[in-house]
């Protein structure tokens, strides 16, 4: 499994913009049944206190978990890659699209104007969900949620405060794993 996480906060007009990106890739390995498994660097023991017991208490409660669950499902997760994309940006200054200002560009080509309003005080939120495509076929999901001030039933003028747009996208990929691909 490999993981990229970058966030970056940079001021933008009479607020700030925040973005937090992130991708994950990998496949869930399962051991042979009775194998030791292989000691992390976190296992040292040098660690003390609430730091060796809580990795402790996360690993008893991941072991309780994997030997109560049955084995079919757990090895159907096994057979599959897992790729996901996380972009989530947030801004507090004053944007004249709101949350759509913040939609990434490859983005804005499926969804045009931005997400419907259902109704004030909710987010918008798009689905959509198909074949990955590709050699191996697989299932493609995309997730968008919008929110700003307007379905805050907030309006700007000159008594308003602050700003606040949000727009997170997550995208997943789950294929079946091949040959070449490599569990980690």
């Amino acid at each position: 499994m490999t993981a990229t996480v970058a966030i970056s906060a940079t001021p933008r007009g009479q607020g700030e913009a925040l973005r937090l990106r992130a991708h994950f890739d990998g496949a869930l390995r399962m051991p042979p049944a009775g194998a030791e498994r292989k000691r992390l660097a976190l296992d040292s023991g040098a660690s003390r206190g609430l730091i060796r017991h809580g990795r402790n208490a996360a690993a008893a409660v991941a072991r309780n978990v994997i030997e109560r669950l049955p084995a079919q499902p757990l090895e159907q997760l096994a057979a599959k890659r897992w790729r996901t994309w996380l972009d989530v940006q947030l801004s507090t200054s004053p944007l004249d699209e709101g949350a759509q200002a913040l939609m990434p560009e490859p983005l804005r080509g499926i969804y045009g104007g931005g997400l419907p309003r259902s109704g004030t005080g909710e987010p918008r939120i798009g689905v959509w969900s198909g074949p990955a495509g590709g050699r191996s076929g697989g299932v493609a999901q995309l997730v968008l949620l919008q929110l700003d001030e307007r379905d805050l039933g907030r309006t700007r003028g000159a008594n308003a405060r602050s700003a606040f747009s949000l727009n997170a996208s997550v995208a997943q990929v789950v294929e079946p794993l091949r040959g070449d691909d490599e569990q980690d």
